[in-house]
C-alpha cells in the first residue's frame, strides 16, 4: 500500500483509534514524559519490526519523544492499515500493509533495515537473521526481542552470529504472566470465536503448547465450557496442566478427538500434513504462535483435493480421504488477524518492558554481553510497580 495515497477518512479513522487507546496506556504516558525530559534516544535510528496497531503506536510515541527516529514494519496479516497511515502522518517511515505475505514481509524488513539503525526491536527475530544474512551489523549496539518464537531463533540458528546485545522481553516474568497468559490467553479466544462465529461450550479442543501462552488458552477455553486436551512434550509443564484438572495427552491420540486445534509453541512444524490427514471431518486449525510455520502449510495445499475461501478468515481445504479441514486467518495469529490483540492494559506493560530495555542499550551497550540476555531485574521492579499503581493503585 502506497502511505502517501490515501483517503482522508482512513486516516480519520487510525487517529480515532489512537484518541481512544493512548490515554489507557498509563505506564507508557509515565514513560513519555520522562523520555521527554531525558532524551535518551537523541540521535539515534531504530529499526522495528512489531504489531502495527494501537498499542504500539504507544510505544513509538515513548521512542519519539526520547529523541529517535523510526523506521517500522509489522507481521504478515497483523497490520491495520489506518493505524499504519496515521503513524506515517506523525513522521514514523512505515512500510507494509494488511494484504502483505511472507515475501512482502521480508521485504519490508529489508526496507527498515535500509534505514541503517543503530537499534533494533524485533519480533520473531526477523530483522536480526536479515541483518546478520544480508546487511552489516558494523553500528548496531542493540536490541530487543519480543516473542517466543524470537527468543528460539536467537538461541538457536543464530546463536553465536549476534555480536549485539538483545534483550528478550519474553524472557521477564511479567511479559509471560501478564501479557502472554492473561492477554494471549483472553484474546486468542476472542479472536476464535470472531472468526468463526462457533461457541465454545462443550466443543473439543486441543492446545498444543503450554508454556504461558498455551496455558492462558487452555484455562479460557475451560472457563468458557471448552472440552480441552492439552498437547506438551516438557514433562514439568505436563504435570502442571494435570495438576489444575486438564488433560494432557500425546498429539497423535488427540487428532480423531479434537474438534479444533490451537497451536501455541513457538515451533516450526507443530502440525504436519500427515496429522492433518488423521483428523476428523470439520476440524478447524488455528494457530497463537508467531509464525503460521507452526503448522504445514505447504504441506497442506500439496495433499488438498480443493481449497476454497469460504468468508473471510476461514479456508477450507479438501483432503484426499474426503474430509474436510479449516484454516483460520491463514495461520497467522488468530488473536491479531482474527481479532484487536491483547488487551490496552496487557500491552501496556510489555511495551513498557520494551521501552526500558531500548534505553538501558542505548546507554549501557558496552557494558552488556553478545546476543540473547534476560530482562534487567531492576526493569521488571519497575514496570511491575509501576503497572500496580496504574491498575490496582498499590
Amino acid at each position: 500500500m502506497n502511505l502517501e495515497i490515501v483517503s482522508s477518512e482512513m486516516l480519520e479513522q487510525g487517529v480515532r483509534k489512537l484518541d481512544w487507546i493512548f490515554p489507557r496506556l498509563r505506564v507508557l504516558n509515565m514513560l513519555c514524559e520522562e523520555f521527554e525530559r531525558e532524551k535518551p534516544l537523541k540521535g539515534l535510528t531504530i529499526g522495528m519490526c512489531l504489531h502495527v496497531e494501537p498499542k504500539t503506536a504507544g510505544l513509538l510515541r515513548v521512542l519519539q519523544a526520547g529523541g529517535a527516529k523510526v523506521a517500522v514494519t509489522g507481521s504478515p496479516g497483523t497490520t491495520q492499515d489506518d493505524v499504519a497511515i496515521a503513524l506515517a502522518n506523525t513522521g514514523i517511515s512505515v512500510y507494509g500493509c494488511s494484504r502483505d505475505k511472507r515475501t512482502e514481509h521480508l521485504e519490508n524488513i529489508r526496507d527498515v533495515l535500509r534505514h541503517q539503525p543503530q537499534l533494533l526491536m524485533d519480533n520473531g527475530a526477523d530483522l536480526t537473521a536479515t541483518l546478520i544474512e544480508e546487511f552489516s551489523a558494523n553500528g548496531v549496539i542493540g536490541g530487543t526481542e519480543e516473542t517466543t518464537s524470537g527468543a528460539h531463533r536467537l538461541r538457536s540458528e543464530l546463536r553465536g552470529r549476534v555480536s549485539f546485545p538483545v534483550i528478550v522481553i519474553n524472557d521477564s516474568p511479567l511479559k509471560r504472566i501478564v501479557e502472554n497468559e492473561h492477554g494471549v490467553g483472553q484474546t486468542t479466544v476472542e479472536g476464535f470465536l470472531r472468526v468463526t462465529n462457533l461457541m465454545v461450550p462443550g466443543k473439543r479442543f486441543v492446545v498444543v503448547g503450554y508454556g504461558h501462552c498455551g496455558r492462558g488458552i487452555a484455562k479460557s477455553l475451560k472457563h468458557f465450557g471448552g472440552r480441552v486436551t492439552v498437547v506438551e512434550i516438557d514433562p514439568v509443564r505436563a504435570l502442571e496442566a494435570g495438576m489444575l484438572g486438564i488433560e494432557v495427552k500425546d498429539l497423535e491420540d488427540t487428532l480423531t478427538w479434537g474438534e479444533a486445534f490451537i497451536t501455541a509453541t513457538g515451533q516450526s512444524g507443530v502440525l504436519t500434513a500427515k496429522h492433518m490427514m488423521k483428523m476428523s471431518n470439520g476440524a478447524v486449525l488455528a494457530n497463537a504462535g508467531h509464525f503460521s510455520t507452526e503448522f504445514d502449510l505447504s504441506g497442506l495445499k500439496n495433499i488438498a483435493k480443493a481449497e476454497e475461501r469460504l468468508v473471510d478468515g476461514i479456508d477450507k481445504f479438501v483432503l484426499p480421504n474426503g474430509n474436510e479441514i479449516f484454516l483460520l486467518a491463514e495461520g497467522e495469529m488468530i488473536n491479531l488477524a482474527g481479532g484487536k490483540g491483547n488487551p490496552a492494559e496487557n500491552m501496556d506493560m510489555g511495551l513498557a518492558l520494551q521501552a526500558l530495555a531500548i534505553k538501558r542499550i542505548a546507554q549501557d551497550h558496552v557494558e552488556l554481553g553478545k546476543g540473547a540476555q534476560p530482562v534487567p531485574h531492576e526493569i521488571n521492579q519497575r514496570v511491575a510497580t509501576l503497572m500496580l499503581n496504574s491498575i490496582f493503585d498499590y
